[in-house]
Order: structure tokens, then C-alpha cells, then sequence
């Protein structure tokens, strides 16, 4: 009997059961019924009398405490609504196409894989409001990413397939790509999630006016996407930039959205051998901070760090038979990024996704800096992304 009790009291005091008010109160009581029967089996002895009324005595006293504090967190519905909201966008991501987010653990930034569902409210635009507090802004941390993981000649690859792979392999083949005709768009660029934005000035962002989402094409990925293709121009590598709004009313099945785009695309233009989804990351520090990827040019100039992707197909449920060959185009890009200009990347990030990189064999996603990039660091690093590739197709150019 009293190993029982010990787990009956132990239950109520559990902080994950005291989030359920009506299961608290019913076990209460059962163990009130638990308590009378104990009385009623020793009723002839006195001393048994007084702890079974003293006993009683404190579970309803117990009971009662924890009812009133269950009810209070019942009575917290704003609370309870904000956390059905957060449960639904976390379970509701696209089929396949995991996303990533960031936390800082044990002073550490590592990869959890989970997804950037900022909710679209009226796309509010970033402000400056002296006024506030300190606790009103959001703190904003520079950090160069790119030193952790597997090296790989010169630059560095995060693996979190849960499978060891040779990379050293594949960075010894190149990517099968054929340029027949250069007067041909050869490159597409699109954007899955072409409301991701930067902010226009990193400095005293007020937090109750930040968005990281935007339809302004010059404020979001689509002005990174315009910078790579201008560059490619200049390079005499011609590209199509495709600006169709895939997030936005609805942000589930953007994926499938663009897949649509790119196919019809492809169709139409057959010669393209590239297309690269442009996105940008949110790295976030803690409740209050977020962490944007930066590094300096040779010339002095802060730019935004990018960071492939590169999906795996070892799940066979993927459906995913020809990831390698994307994994080839990745690492033989990246490596020319990294000659060019180093400490451009971030670690090249291996997971066993998909992200459309199925369609075909030439496909690449980056992430272009992070939500509390400037626009200005990032258009730069659009600008050195779109050279690095033009020299990378060059040397397939007859």
C-alpha cells in the first residue's frame, strides 16, 4: 500500500500530468477511494483512524492545490492556441521536403532539420523604433560557419544521412553536363519559397514589426536570384530567372508547386542544365537572437555565407535513384566557390531529403544567408555565386 501511494503522489506532482486539470481531479479522487478503503480494512485499530483522517486530510488539500493550478492553465486559451498553431505547422511541411532550423545547445550551433514556417501577417515591413527597450529588438549575432564536419580538399561536408559516404569518391568525378548550343539558357533559377526576406538594416530591428517574409521582390530571395542571373549575363552564360510566387497565399505544397514550374520549364527549354533553388536560412540563437552567416571579402566587403544542399536517396522510400549525381554538381561547385572566394560556404549539407532535386540531375538548392541578413550582403553574395558558376560551365563550353 504505500509503494502505491508513493506512485499516486508522485503522479500529481508530475509536471507533465498537472498540464491535464480533469485527469488530475479524477485520480484525486480514486486515490481518496483507495485511502477509505485502507480504513475501512484497519477501522478496529485507533492509531490506523487518525493517519487514515490525517491522510485524507492532505490528499484533498493535495488535490485541491493542483485542481485550482490545472484550471488556471485551462483558463490560458491564448496559450493553448499558440501551441495547437505551433503542433500544426510543424506536423503540416510538405511530403518529403523536410526544411531546416538551427538551436544553440551546449554552446553550439547544431542542425535539427526542421522547417522555417514563418505565418503571414500582413507581411510587415522591418522598422526602427528608438523608443523601445533593449528586450524589444532583436538580438542579432554574426557568425562564420564553415570549419566543422568531414573536409573535403577545401572546403567541408555535414553528413547526417546516418550512412558513411565516400565523399572523396565522388569529388573525383565530374558532373556529366553538355552545352550544345550557348546561345541557350542553360541555368534556371527559381524559388520555392520566394517570400523569404532580409531586412534592410541589422541594426535595432524591433521585434514587434519583424517579418521575415515578404512580397517585395526587392527585399526577398527574388533580388539574390536577380543578381545571380545578371552575373551569369555578364559571364556570357545565359540564364532564365523564373519569379513565380510558390508560398504564398498557402505555404504547404510549395514544393510541389515549383516542381510543376520547373518540369514545364524544362520542357520548354531542354538545353538547361542547371536550375538551383534559391532560398535563405533562419538560424535562430534563442528566444531572443538569431545568428546570421557573414564573412569578408578579399576587398574588405561583408557578404552573406551560402550553404548547399544536397538531398540522399539511401532511403529507397525517397524514390530517389540519381541523388549522386546532384551530390557531384554540389561538391564541384562548392569547391570552385571556396577557390574563389574563401570562406564563401557554409558546410555542405548531405540529408536524406529530396527538395525536387529529383527532377532532374542538375539540381542544387542554396541557401542564400540567413532572415537577418541585409539585402545588400546578400545581393553581394548572389553576385559572387553567379560568377563561381559561370567558371564552373565554362570549361564545358565549346
Amino acid at each position: 500500500m504505500a509503494r502505491s501511494d508513493f506512485v499516486a503522489v508522485f503522479w500529481l506532482m508530475c509536471p507533465f500530468c498537472n498540464n491535464c486539470a480533469h485527469a488530475g481531479i479524477s485520480f484525486s479522487c480514486e486515490l481518496f477511494s483507495v485511502s477509505k478503503g485502507f480504513k475501512m480494512k484497519f477501522s478496529k485499530s485507533r492509531i490506523v483512524k487518525i493517519l487514515y483522517y490525517v491522510y485524507s486530510s492532505f490528499v484533498m488539500l493535495f488535490s485541491l492545490f493542483f485542481a485550482l493550478r490545472n484550471l488556471r492553465f485551462l483558463c490560458d486559451l491564448k496559450k493553448i492556441n499558440n501551441m495547437a498553431i505551433s503542433m500544426f505547422f510543424r506536423k503540416n511541411n510538405d511530403v518529403g521536403n523536410n526544411e531546416k532550423k538551427y538551436s544553440k545547445k551546449s554552446g553550439k550551433i547544431q542542425n535539427v532539420n526542421g522547417a522555417d514556417l514563418e505565418k503571414y501577417e500582413g507581411f510587415k515591413d522591418v522598422s526602427d523604433n528608438s523608443t523601445k527597450s533593449n528586450d524589444d529588438f532583436l538580438k542579432i549575432t554574426e557568425n562564420q560557419f564553415g570549419k566543422s564536419g568531414i573536409k573535403c580538399e577545401n572546403f567541408y561536408i555535414k553528413n547526417v544521412t546516418g550512412k558513411d559516404i565516400n565523399f572523396d569518391s565522388y569529388m573525383s568525378q565530374k558532373p556529366k553536363i553538355k552545352i550544345k548550343n550557348k546561345n541557350r539558357p542553360v541555368v534556371l533559377i527559381y524559388h520555392t519559397h520566394t517570400t523569404e526576406r532580409y531586412i534592410d538594416d541589422d541594426a535595432n530591428i524591433n521585434r514587434s514589426n519583424y517579418s521575415s517574409r515578404s512580397k517585395d521582390n526587392s527585399k526577398n530571395v527574388v533580388a539574390v536570384g536577380d543578381e545571380i542571373v545578371n552575373s551569369l549575363k555578364k559571364n556570357g552564360i545565359n540564364s532564365i530567372h523564373d519569379c513565380t510566387v510558390h508560398d504564398y497565399p498557402e505555404y504547404t505544397g510549395a514544393y510541389s508547386r515549383s516542381a510543376k514550374t520547373v518540369r514545364d520549364i524544362i520542357k520548354k527549354n531542354p538545353e538547361i542544365q542547371i536550375e538551383i533553388d534559391v532560398h535563405r536560412d533562419s538560424i535562430n540563437m534563442d528566444k531572443r537572437g538569431k545568428i546570421k552567416p557573414t564573412f569578408k571579402t578579399k576587398d574588405g566587403k561583408k557578404a552573406s555565407q551560402i550553404m548547399f544542399i544536397s538531398g540522399c536517396g539511401m532511403k529507397k522510400s525517397l524514390k530517389f535513384p540519381n541523388w549522386e549525381k546532384n551530390l557531384i554538381l554540389s561538391m564541384n561547385l562548392q569547391k570552385i566557390c571556396e577557390k574563389n572566394f574563401p570562406g564563401f560556404t557554409r558546410e555542405l549539407f548531405v540529408k536524406n531529403v529530396k527538395y525536387n532535386q529529383d527532377i532532374n540531375t542538375g539540381s542544387l538548392l542554396v541557401e542564400v544567408g540567413s532572415d537577418v541578413n541585409t539585402i545588400e550582403e546578400s545581393k553581394l553574395a548572389g553576385r559572387m555565386l553567379g560568377e563561381s558558376i559561370a567558371i564552373f560551365l565554362k570549361q564545358y563550353m565549346k
